[in-house]
């Protein structure tokens, strides 16, 4: 059995899209960079910044730099 202590309770694991295998190093990288559940871009302090340079939007559930750098607003 693989080792599965990177998981915490606040990300559900089945978010990472199904055409990574399970707990390999490209997985728990997706994984890495989704944001806890319930959360979105738009209640992070860098979304401004991150429209800009990705076009992303508010209600994106993962992270587009890497290392993740969510920081919620205050």
């Amino acid at each position: 059995m693989k080792n599965k202590s990177f998981i915490i309770p606040e990300k559900s694991a089945d978010r990472v899209a199904k055409f990574y295998k399970l707990y390999t190093d490209d997985w728990k990288a997706q994984y890495n960079m989704l944001l806890d559940d319930g959360v979105t871009c738009g209640q992070c302090v860098h979304a401004n910044r991150c429209r800009t340079i990705f076009g992303g939007n508010d209600s994106n559930t993962s992270c587009q730099f890497y290392p993740n750098k969510f920081y919620p607003k205050l």
